[in-house]
This record gives structure tokens, sequence and C-alpha cells, in this order.
């Protein structure tokens, strides 16, 4: 018998062998496309409310160091996978990117938003991040307590849409004994 895939790709891996007795629907052979690269992420479902189709991305392969390609947001699966508690997400990588082996470990980062010319402060600054988040600042010598309103976060800034201006000296120093109220001092040259 000639087997033939429907498709042109690459055998990466055999299961039998010629001769050999098989069960009806046994894989006998694991083949890879060789149209365009495709990759499929497991995202954290709690990152699945700032995901969309067409979404750009970044991506870069262990396997090419320092190369860097584009990539695209093609699909989000409909549903979360409950054991694992993530999305799959796959993206459609530019036909210019270098060529990738199927199983590649590969990083990627996903533009999610933009902001031109926003104000942004540390994440480690902001406090209650996740329900109502506020910062300290120094005015008069005293800490005060600003409620903010973030349009955009990153892993290490969020960007600030209402609650302080650029001049604000936002504490960034952790500190749970800080307070509102709380006389304190700025170090010179320290930013602190």
């Amino acid at each position: 018998r000639t087997l033939r895939a429907p498709f042109d790709g690459v055998v990466l891996a055999r299961r039998c062998e010629p001769g050999q007795v098989v069960q009806p629907g046994a894989s006998c052979l694991e083949l890879a496309s060789r149209g365009p690269s495709e990759l499929v992420l497991h995202v954290d479902e709690g990152h699945l409310a700032r995901l969309a189709l067409g979404h750009p991305a970044t991506a870069s392969a262990e396997s090419t160091p320092g190369a860097r390609f584009d990539a695209r947001v093609s699909r989000i699966a409909p549903a979360v996978d409950p054991q694992r508690g993530t999305v799959e997400v796959r993206l459609a990588v530019d036909p210019r990117a270098p060529p990738l082996r199927p199983d590649t470990t590969v990083s990627v980062e996903i533009e999610t938003g933009r902001a031109e010319d926003a104000l942004t402060v540390p994440i480690t600054a902001i406090r209650d991040l996740s329900s109502a988040p506020y910062v300290f600042v120094v005015e008069d010598g005293k800490l005060a307590r600003r409620a903010l309103t973030l349009s955009l976060r990153g892993d290490e800034r969020a960007a600030v849409s209402s609650g302080i201006t650029a001049s604000a000296r936002v504490v960034t120093t952790i500190d749970d004994t800080l307070t509102e109220g709380t006389r304190v001092r700025v170090r010179a040259g320290s930013g602190r």
C-alpha cells in the first residue's frame, strides 16, 4: 500500500514498519506541514480578557538566538482547559521569519495595547492593584494617597490615565508601614 498525506510535509516520527500488523485507527506517521509556521501557546486564563484576534506579537526561538520575528494572534480557543487553567492561542508567523522546526521552544510577547506618551509608574509602586489601585505621593513633606485609573498594564509598569500628574513624586519603596499623612523626607539625588 502507498500512504499519501493530504499536504506536503516532513515526517517527524515513524511509528510502524513495513510488514507490521497495525490496528485500525493506529497512528503510523507523524507529519509536519511545510506550509506557513504557526505558534501554539497555552496562555493563563487570567490574560484572556486582554487578548484579541489580530493582536501583533514578537517572538524569538531558542534555536536562533537574537533573531526576532513578527507574528499575529490568529485563533483563541473558545474554552479554558480546566486542568491547566489555560487557553490555547495560535499565532500566524510572518512568512519572512526564519524557518522554524516543529516543537521549537519560542518566547513570545503579545502587544495587547499601545499608548503614545503615556504617564507610567512602576507596578511595585501601586498598592491594591487588582481592585482599587492607588499610590502614595509626597506633598508638602507628607504622604498623600492618590487613587489611580489605569489604562494599560505591563509586567513592570502601568499607564495612568487619571489620579496623578507627571510632576507627582510617587513613592516607589515598598513599605507596609507607610500611611497617609506620614511625614517623609526626599533624599537628594536618589529619586526616593
